[in-house]
């Protein structure tokens, strides 16, 4: 019986190990594709910077991937044993499919806890860092955005163009002042451009010499008609503000990047504000309601991150009825049945998320719904695919 549960153990761990390998692949190739892959296309991003960013997006994909790889670890073993009647023969000597599952819960449970310590330490630090880098790009080198020849259309309400590049100067340089409609308003070119990060302010300034503008009707931009005279400067400045582009330096920074000891702290203080609020006679009701609300998203984002860790048993408990019964060979079937499974538990995750701003209704306590659920329909099956 301990060389049936190596084998299982062994079989079910290395198939895990090899489906979330390949879900963190899909799941990092789309945050790449979304996120840094035209940056780096564009020349805004080095090789090792983007690596490094790649890096870093690793263990926010793991804490999704582990739960679907797991599952699929278990679809995959238990679906070949059942398809050369393994299961039967093992049943047929007496052995309940309860004590058969014993390798398959010790997995889940791994799983648990390496997805205990990936969403409430490496995850949400990670993240953190990686919004950072991201964040800081342009602060650190205001011309990493400019790539020459290619129309820049990074800065809200601007539309850039820039012909040549030398270090820090560059060479017949375009940009249209856009309105609400994405219509140009002002057209000005220029001769030489030099971009400088002013710190205090947060802001881009764009110095331009021997600059020409070309001034619109507001109205209507498009009427060539209403173009003014074109004014000639020999010095210009433009300020860009970069909490349009990037947010502003000291954002509020989302609860999803925070580690579990910065969230309990957060939510020390916040319960310390509400007893001291509570005890000051005529505190405003909404000002109470958005502390309360705000206590409300802590809670929830802390329960939400064991929940998360405990889908890893949660899929597993339904997966292992589930791939007696479906019995089948086939990697692609197993895979698409541990999406559609695991597309139907975060659905509901995201559905109670949907409360977050109604802490009345404890959407901290009703994010574990969804493990419940599963965990009951998990246990029914396999209770009664013992039987059978």
């Amino acid at each position: 019986m301990k060389l049936f549960h190596r084998y299982i153990f062994k079989s079910v761990f290395l198939s895990s190990a090899a489906a979330v390998g390949l879900f963190v692949f899909i799941l990092l190739a789309g945050n790449a594709l979304k996120e840094i892959i035209g940056l780096l296309a564009a020349g805004q991003l080095t090789g090792p910077m983007f690596a490094d960013l790649l890096l870093l997006l690793i263990p926010y994909v793991v804490s999704y991937a582990l739960p679907l790889g797991i599952l699929t670890g278990i679809l995959m073993v238990l679906g070949r044993l059942s398809a050369g009647r393994e299961i039967v023969a093992f049943k047929s000597a007496g052995l309940s499919l309860w004590r058969l599952s014993a390798s398959l819960f010790a997995v889940a449970l791994i799983g648990v806890f390496l997805s205990l310590v990936i969403n409430n330490r490496y995850a949400p630090e990670a993240k953190s860092r990686y919004k950072s880098i991201l964040g800081n790009l342009v602060r650190e080198d205001p011309l990493r955005f400019i790539v020459e020849r290619t129309f820049i259309k990074d800065f809200p309400g601007y539309v850039l163009y820039v012909e040549s590049k030398k270090g820090s100067q560059l060479g017949d340089f375009w940009i249209w002042e856009l309105d609400d409609e994405y219509r140009a308003l002002r057209v000005l070119r220029a001769e030489t451009g030099r971009f400088d990060y002013e710190e205090a302010n947060d802001t881009l300034i764009l110095t331009l010499q021997n600059a020409s503008a070309e001034l619109r009707s507001e109205n209507h931009p498009d009427d060539l008609q209403t173009i003014r005279p074109t004014a000639f400067f020999k010095e210009t400045r433009l300020r860009l503000p970069l909490d349009r582009l990037l947010g502003t330096k000291r954002q509020y920074v989302s609860l999803s990047s925070l580690n579990l000891t910065t969230l309990l702290d957060r939510k020390k203080k916040l319960t310390a504000e509400l007893d001291q609020l509570g005890k000051i006679p005529g505190t405003s009701p909404q000002i109470l309601q958005k502390k309360r609300e705000e206590k409300m998203k802590i809670q929830l984002r802390i329960q939400k991150n064991f929940a998360m860790a405990f889908s890893v048993l949660s899929l597993a408990l339904i997966g292992i009825p589930l791939g007696v019964r479906v019995g089948r060979r086939e990697t692609y079937a197993n895979i698409a049945l541990a999406l559609v499974l695991a597309m139907i538990y975060y659905f509901l995750i995201i559905a109670v998320g949907w409360l977050e701003n109604e802490p009345n209704l404890r959407p901290d306590l009703l994010i574990w719904l969804p493990n419940l659920l599963f965990q009951a329909l998990g246990l029914a099956l396999l209770t009664r695919a013992n039987r059978h």
